[in-house]
């Protein structure tokens, strides 16, 4: 498949949207935090399982590398962490939306749930082994991780609509049950 001049707006369109959804996210958690207790969303990720459930895998990990990549370097650590752990959590949920024949609310929340574990659950794992910065574990699962997940998974029906509503579910084509 070609790709042609309006297609090559409408990927230049998502990722713009995306970028938007990273600034957002990095500024509720910069500026609304409560204490060492987050509560606000990562919206990228929800952004994320988006872009799973409706691109096809070789766009989706450049598009998912290269926006993860960019909101890495807004943040101390190396963005090549961050393109890693997008990317992985981007293949989870490839993965799930594929085995899952019908695309519903629940079904958003429950797989941006799942794809938002995995991403904090790589990104610790990265940071404490990798880089060898040690803290508690239980309070990064208790107190960031999975606060950080419920919110993004609640909020990700709100993204969708917000990706749906610029047009994208009818330019970007769903595979119907490709089992791998």
């Amino acid at each position: 498949m070609s790709l042609s001049r309006n297609n090559i707006y409408k990927y230049f369109y998502l990722s713009g949207l995306f970028l938007l959804l990273i600034i957002l996210s990095l500024i509720l958690n910069d500026n609304f935090n409560l204490g060492s207790f987050r509560i606000f969303p990562n919206m990228e990720v929800a952004g994320l399982v988006f872009i799973s459930a409706y691109l096809d895998i070789y766009a989706g990990w450049f598009i998912v590398y290269a926006l993860f990549y960019i909101y890495g370097a807004m943040t101390p650590l190396n963005p090549a962490v961050f393109g890693l752990t997008g990317t992985v959590a981007y293949a989870a949920s490839y993965v799930i939306w594929r085995r899952i024949p019908y695309d519903n609310a629940i079904t958003e929340i429950l797989i941006t749930f799942i794809a938002s574990l995995i991403y904090y659950c790589v990104l610790f794992f990265v940071v404490f082994y990798g880089f060898g910065i040690h803290f508690i574990y239980w309070n990064f699962l208790i107190y960031y991780a999975f606060p950080a997940s419920v919110s993004t998974s609640v909020i990700s029906p709100a993204v969708f609509f917000l990706f749906k509503k610029a047009g994208y579910k009818n330019f970007l084509n769903k595979n119907k049950l490709i089992y791998l």
